[in-house]
C-alpha cells in the first residue's frame, strides 16, 4: 500500500542517537573507553576485532561487523557499551534474535531506550505473545520515540488478543487527511475486521481503500488480498488486471492472476507491525537526515522478521546495498522476492544489471536475452539490454536492443525520450548519423529541455560543420539547464573550438576544466585551445596531466606527440571552415 503519510511519521524520525544507531553512539551510563585499553591475552586483542568491526561497519559490510564485535564481546561480556555497539551490527546485520539475546542485559542499564525494547517486543509477537509485548512498547520512554508507530502497533497488538474495539479506537485517531491518506488506515481497518469475523465490514472497507487511492499498488494488493480471501475472487483479480494494465511498465501482475496463484495468508498482528516497520524503514530511507540509510535497513530487517515474504522490504534491502556496494548481500536480497511476486519481475531486472556490474556481464545478457523473450509485449527487459550493451561498448548490438525496445512501445510519450536518445547515441556510434539525428530529435520532441540531447545533438552538428547557429544555441541553452556540468561547459568550448574561435573556447574549457577537472577529454581540450592562442608552455602542462587522468588508450600516443611536438595537423582537429575548404579542393 502506499506508505504511511510522512506527516505521520514525521516523530518517528526524530528517534534519540543510541535508537538512531550512529556510529560511535552507545549507551551513556558511564565514561566510554577505548577497548584498545582492555586488550587480553588471545591471539587477536579485543581491540583488533573492535577496530575491524568498525572498519567493516563504514564499509556497510555488517555481517562481517556483527562476526568482529561478537568476537570482541566474548573477551569482554561485561562491558555493556560494547553490548550495546554489538546488539546495533546484529540488527544491521538482520540477526533479530541474536540482538534480543542482548536487551534483557541491556535494558538493565537503559530500561526505556526505545529499539531495545522494540526488538523484545517483536521476539514476543513472533511467539504469539502479544500482551507481553504491549507491555514492553509500554515501557519505551517518550512519545518521540516511536510516534505514531506506537498507536498503529498498539492496533495490531491489541487485535492480536482479539480486543478487536480497542484496536479499532487506536485506529480511529488516525484516519485524517486526504483520501490517499486515508486509504492505507482503511485497508489496517479492514484486515482488523477480517480478523474479528466481520467480513461484510471488511469487504466494504477493502472496496473503499482501492476506491480512495486506486493507483498505490500497496493498497491494490492488500485489499485484493482481502477480497480474494472473503471469496470475491474475481472482483479481486479484476482490480489486479486493471492496476496491471495501467502500469504494466513497473509490475507485473501475471503471477497473481494465474488460476494456480496461491490464496493469499489471512492477516495476522505480526505480518500487520511487519507493514508498519517497513512503512518506517521507507520514510527514513527517504529522509535526508538518515543519510547512510543504516536505521532504515534495521526496520526493513524487522519487517522481514516479521513478515519473511514481505516483498517490497526485501527490494528496499537489496537497493540499500546496491548502494553501498554490497553486490553479494543484495543479490541475496532480490532472490528472496517470490516469483509469483507482482515484484519478481523487477527484482529480476535488478539482479541481472547487478551481474553486469560484477564482472558476470555474458551471465546478464543472457537473462535479460530470456526475459525479452518470456514477455514479448513489455519494454523493459530489453531497454535494460540496450543500456547494459551500450554501457559496455557493444554499440551495433545495442541498436537491435533498442529496435526491440522501440517496437514493443504501443503509445510514445514524453517519458520514453531517454529510450529515443540512448538509440541515437548507439546509432552515431555505429556511423548512422541520418538515424541518430532522427532519434535525437524525436527525444526533443518529447521533451524539449533535456540538457543531455540538446548538448549531444548541438555539437554534433558543430563538429560535422552544419546548423552552426542551431547547434550552438542547443549547447548555450544546455549549460543554461546545467550551469555546473563540465561536459556540457566543455562541449561549447571545443564548438567555439572547430568553429576556430579560440580564444572563446580558452574562456569556456578553462571553465570546463574548473568543473571537471579530473576528466583527461576536459584537459586536453583547454590544452589545444591554450597552444592556438600562444600560450605553449601551458599547453604542454596541461596535456601532460591529461596523460596522468587514464585517458582513452588510444588518446595516449596522440597526447604523447602533443607534448613533444606541439599539434599538428597530424594530432590537431581542422575548424569546421578548414575542413570544408579541404573538401572543396577535394582533399
Amino acid at each position: 500500500m502506499r506508505p504511511i503519510p510522512l506527516a505521520l511519521l514525521s516523530a518517528a524520525l526524530l528517534l534519540p542517537l543510541p535508537l538512531a544507531a550512529q556510529p560511535g553512539n552507545a549507551p551513556q551510563h558511564k565514561q566510554r573507553q577505548a577497548p584498545a585499553v582492555r586488550q587480553v591475552a588471545m591471539a587477536i586483542p579485543l581491540s583488533g576485532h573492535y577496530l575491524a568491526g568498525r572498519v567493516a561497519e563504514q564499509d556497510h559490510d555488517y555481517d562481517t561487523g556483527a562476526d568482529q564485535f561478537d568476537m570482541a564481546l566474548a573477551q569482554a561480556p561485561g562491558d555493556l557499551e560494547l553490548a550495546y555497539d554489538t546488539f546495533r551490527l546484529r540488527l544491521y546485520a538482520g540477526r533479530i534474535e541474536q540482538a534480543a539475546q542482548l536487551a534483557p542485559q541491556l535494558l538493565t542499564a537503559k530500561p526505556k531506550d526505545g529499539l531495545l525494547n522494540l526488538v523484545v517486543a517483536i521476539q514476543q509477537i513472533k511467539r504469539g505473545d502479544y500482551h507481553g509485548a504491549e507491555q514492553q512498547i509500554g515501557k519505551i520512554g517518550g512519545e518521540n520515540q516511536l510516534g505514531p508507530l506506537r498507536d498503529f502497533v498498539v492496533a495490531w497488538l491489541r487485535a492480536g488478543q482479539k480486543d478487536f474495539a480497542a484496536a479499532r479506537a487506536a485506529l480511529a485517531k488516525l484516519k485524517s487527511g486526504d483520501a490517499s491518506n486515508q486509504a492505507p488506515v482503511i485497508v489496517i481497518d479492514a484486515q482488523i475486521d477480517e480478523m474479528a469475523g466481520d467480513r461484510a465490514a471488511a469487504e466494504a472497507k477493502y472496496r473503499r481503500a482501492v476506491s480512495l487511492d486506486p493507483s498505490s499498488l500497496r493498497v491494490v494488493l492488500s485489499s485484493a488480498e482481502g477480497l480474494r480471501r472473503l471469496g470475491k475472487d474475481g472482483d479481486a483479480r479484476a482490480i489486479l488486471k486493471t492496476f496491471g494494465d495501467k502500469y504494466g511498465d513497473t509490475v507485473v501482475m501475471d503471477g497473481l492472476l494465474a488460476p494456480s496463484a496461491p490464496m493469499p495468508r489471512p492477516p495476522s498482528a505480526a505480518s500487520g507491525i511487519g507493514e508498519i516497520m517497513f512503512e518506517i524503514g521507507s520514510a527514513l530511507n527517504a529522509d535526508p537526515r538518515n543519510a547512510r540509510g543504516d536505521l532504515a535497513l534495521i526496520f526493513e530487517n524487522l519487517a522481514v522478521a516479521l513478515k519473511p515474504d514481505h516483498d517490497f522490504a526485501w527490494l528496499t534491502i537489496a537497493g540499500l546495498y546496491e548502494q553501498w556496494g554490497q553486490p553479494n548481500k543484495a543479490m541475496a536480497a532480490y532472490a528472496k522476492v517470490v516469483a509469483t511476486s507482482p515484484l519478481s519481475w523487477q527484482a529480476r531486472l535488478r539482479a541481472a544489471s547487478l551481474d553486469a556490474q560484477e564482472d558476470r556481464f555474458d551471465e546478464a545478457v543472457k537473462k535479460l536475452k530470456v526475459m525479452v523473450a518470456e514477455k514479448p509485449d513489455r519494454v523493459d527487459a530489453a531497454l535494460t539490454l540496450a543500456e547494459l550493451l551500450r554501457n559496455k561498448e557493444k554499440y551495433a548490438e545495442a541498436v537491435t536492443a533498442y529496435d526491440t525496445a522501440i517496437g514493443r512501445i504501443k503509445k510514445v510519450e514524453e517519458r520514453h525520450w531517454p529510450i529515443f536518445f540512448g538509440r541515437g547515441i548507439v546509432e552515431e556510434r555505429t556511423k548512422q548519423w541520418g538515424k541518430a539525428e532522427a532519434d535525437m530529435k524525436k527525444a526533443l520532441e518529447l521533451s524539449p529541455e533535456q540538457p543531455y540531447v540538446l548538448n549531444y545533438l548541438g555539437y554534433s552538428w558543430i563538429d560535422q560543420g552544419i546548423n552552426l547557429d542551431a547547434g550552438m544555441k542547443m549547447l548555450k541553452r544546455a549549460t543554461e539547464l546545467r550551469p555546473d556540468d563540465g561536459a556540457i561547459t566543455d562541449s561549447v568550448g571545443w564548438a567555439y573550438y572547430r568553429l576556430g574561435q579560440f580564444d572563446k573556447a580558452v574562456e569556456w574549457c578553462e571553465r570546463a576544466s574548473e568543473q571537471k577537472g579530473d576528466d583527461a577529454t576536459v584537459v586536453e581540450h583547454l590544452g589545444d585551445a591554450y597552444w592556438h592562442v600562444g600560450r605553449f608552455r601551458e599547453a604542454r602542462f596541461e596535456w601532460n596531466r591529461a596523460l596522468n587522468q587514464k585517458p582513452d588508450k588510444d588518446r595516449i600516443p596522440v597526447l604523447l606527440d602533443k607534448v613533444s611536438n606541439g599539434l599538428s595537423p597530424a594530432n590537431d582537429k581542422p575548424t569546421v571552415y578548414e575542413k570544408a575548404a579541404d573538401k572543396k579542393q577535394g582533399g
